[in-house]
C-alpha cells in the first residue's frame, strides 16, 4: 500500500505535539484543558477522514482499532486513572498510635485511588495525549507519508528555541515574561531539563535528516530538507546546551559523537577512501563549528555548567544523591503494590518513609520527585497500571529488539539510513535521562520521545541507503586499470638484425 500525505491524520496529529509543547511542556495545570478535546479532535479526524486519502474505509480502520489488544491496554490505563481520579479525598491526620502525620483513607480503599483530584486529573490528561499519539501513529504509520509531518514538528522546534533565545537575550526571569510561572524556566518550558531533553530529541531528528539526504544519490536528494536541516541542527543544539542542563549539554554532545561514530563503523568498508577522508575531514569541521557555536553564544552561567557536566562531573556522587529517592520509591510501592499512590502522591508519603533527620534531603524545588521515570510510575501507579503502561510499548519495543540484529542493508533494520541511526541515540539519551531526572513527566517531551520510537520503525518511503560491503582494491577505477595494464606490459627485446 502506497503512502500518502494523509492531511486529515496530520491535522488532528499535530496539536497534540504543537500544544503541550507551548504550555509549558505539558506541565502547567491550568493549561491542559485542552488536551482531552484535542484527543478526541485526533480520533475524529482519523475516523472521518475520506477513503481516497489512506485507502482505507473509514469502517475498516475502526474495526482494526477495536481488535487492537494495545488499544484495550490504553482504555483500561485510562479507566485506571480515572479510578484514582474519582477515589480521592483524602486529608492530612495525625496518627497517634506512630506519632507522626499521614493521610486519611480514601472513600474506597480497594479500589484505585490518589491524594489529590486536581493532580490526578493531570494524570489523565497527560497519557491521553501520549496514549492518542501512540494508537494514531501504530494504526497509521505504513499508510502516511511522514516528511510534510517531520517538517512542520521541526518548524515548531524551531520556533521555540527562537522563543528560548529571546528568553536569554532579554534577560527574563518567567516564562513569555510573565510573573505567574516562576523563574526556574527556559523558553516555553517551566522546567529548563524538560526544554533540553526536547531539543536533544529534535537535534537528534534534524541531523539524522541532514546526513541521510547528504548519502543520498544527487538525483533523489530533497534540497529543501537538506538545507532546512543544516539549518535546524546547530539551533537545537545550541538551544539544548544553553539550557543551563548538565543532561542537555552532555547529551547533546554524546548524540553528535555516538551517531557519527556509529555512521563511520557502517559507511568505513562501503566508501571509497576519498570519500571517507572527506568525512574525517566534515566531522572535525562539524564538532568545531558546534563547539564554536556554543562558545559565542554562552553566559557564564553556561560555561559553568560546562564545566559541572564535565571535568567537575563526579557520576558515582550524582547517583549517590539521587538514589535515596529511588529506594523509597521502591519501598513505597511494596507497601502499595497494585494500585500504588495515585498521581503525584510519592510528594505526599515520601517523608514517612525517611527518618527526620534526612528531612533536609527534600529541601528545594523538585526534591519531591523520584527523578526516576519508571520507577516513580510503578510508585504512583502500583502494578496495575504501570503494567498496562508498559503493555502498550512492548510491541513497538519487541519489533526494535529484532530490528537490531538485522544488517544495515535490511530496510527493516535499525541501520538501514542515517535518519534511523541518529533517532535510535537521541531515544537512547531519552531513556538515560529518565534514569535519574523526569523528562517522560512533560508530554510534550513524551510525545516526541514516540515520534522517534516509530521513526525507527519500517517505512514504505525509507529503502536501506547502504550497500554490501565494497572490497575497493579490487574496485579501481577504469583509467588506473588501463594504467596498471600497461605497466604490466613487458617489452619484446629490440632487434638485432638491422
Amino acid at each position: 500500500m502506497t503512502s500518502t500525505s494523509r492531511p486529515f491524520l496530520l491535522t488532528g496529529l499535530l496539536p497534540l505535539f504543537v500544544a503541550p509543547v507551548w504550555a509549558a511542556g505539558g506541565a502547567y495545570k491550568p493549561w491542559q484543558g485542552s488536551f482531552l478535546w484535542l484527543c478526541l479532535f485526533a480520533w475524529g479526524m482519523y475516523f472521518l477522514e475520506p477513503t481516497r486519502f489512506s485507502g482505507i474505509t473509514p469502517q475498516r480502520r475502526l474495526k482494526a482499532v477495536a481488535v487492537d489488544p494495545i488499544f484495550w491496554c490504553a482504555l483500561l490505563l485510562m479507566g485506571f486513572l480515572t479510578l484514582q481520579f474519582l477515589n480521592t479525598g483524602r486529608i492530612q491526620i495525625f496518627d497517634f498510635l506512630n506519632n507522626r502525620y499521614t493521610y486519611s483513607p480514601p472513600p474506597h480503599p480497594g479500589l484505585p485511588w490518589s491524594v489529590n483530584r486536581i493532580e490526578a486529573l493531570e494524570m489523565i490528561r497527560w497519557f491521553g495525549v501520549v496514549l492518542t499519539v501512540l494508537l494514531l501513529l501504530r494504526h497509521s504509520w505504513t499508510t502516511f507519508d511522514p516528511r510534510a509531518f517531520t517538517w512542520l514538528v521541526m518548524l515548531n522546534g524551531f520556533l521555540n528555541a527562537i522563543l528560548a533565545f529571546i528568553h536569554l537575550a532579554s534577560g527574563w526571569e518567567y516564562m513569555y515574561n510573565l510573573k505567574r510561572f516562576g523563574k526556574d524556566v527556559y523558553g516555553s518550558f517551566g522546567y529548563p531539563n524538560h526544554g533540553a531533553v526536547f531539543f536533544i530529541l529534535l537535534f537528534s531528528i534534524s541531523m539524522g535528516l541532514a546526513l541521510k539526504e547528504l548519502l543520498q544519490d544527487s538525483s533523489e536528494r530533497n534540497r529543501a530538507t537538506f538545507l532546512f536541516a543544516l539549518i535546524w541542527s546547530p539551533v537545537f543544539f545550541i538551544a539544548a546546551n544553553l539550557s543551563t542542563s548538565r543532561a542537555g549539554i552532555l547529551g547533546s554532545w554524546m548524540v553528535l559523537v555516538f551517531s557519527l561514530a556509529h555512521l563511520a563503523v557502517i559507511a568505513w568498508p562501503r566508501l571509497h577512501p576519498v570519500q571517507l577522508l572527506y568525512g574525517m575531514i566534515g566531522s572535525l569541521l562539524l564538532f568545531g563549528f558546534f563547539a564554536a557555536g556554543f562558545v559565542i553564544f554562552a553566559q557564564p552561567v553556561h560555561l559553568k555548567e560546562l564545566q559541572a557536566a564535565t571535568v567537575e562531573l563526579d557520576i558515582l556522587e550524582e547517583i549517590g544523591g539521587r538514589f535515596f529517592q529511588v529506594e523509597t520509591a521502591y519501598d513505597m510501592w511494596k507497601d502499595h503494590p497494585w494500585y500504588g499512590v495515585g498521581g503525584w502522591g510519592y510528594r505526599y508519603f515520601v517523608s514517612q518513609y525517611l527518618p527526620v533527620e534526612e528531612w533536609t534531603l527534600l529541601a528545594g524545588k523538585g526534591k519531591a520527585n523520584v527523578h526516576n521515570d519508571w520507577m516513580q510510575f510503578l510508585a504512583e501507579f502500583g502494578l496495575i497500571g504501570f503494567g498496562l503502561l508498559a503493555a502498550c510499548f512492548l510491541p513497538r519495543v519487541i519489533c526494535l529488539v529484532k530490528a537490531f540484529k538485522l544488517r544495515p542493508t535490511n530496510e527493516k533494520s535499525l541501520w538501514s539510513d542515517p535518519l534511523k541511526i541518529c533517532a535510535f541515540w537521541g531515544l537512547v539519551m531519552l531513556l538515560l535521562i529518565s534514569q535519574f531526572d523526569i523528562p517522560l513527566r512533560s508530554p510534550g517531551v513524551f510525545v516526541h520521545g514516540i515520534f522517534l520510537l516509530f521513526l525507527l520503525s519500517p517505512h514504505p518511503m525509507s529503502p536501506s541507503l547502504w550497500t554490501p560491503v565494497i572490497d575497493w582494491k579490487r574496485l579501481q577505477p577504469p583509467a588506473l586499470r588501463v594504467k596498471q595494464e600497461v605497466r604490466e606490459v613487458i617489452p619484446e627485446d629490440p632487434p638485432t638484425d638491422w
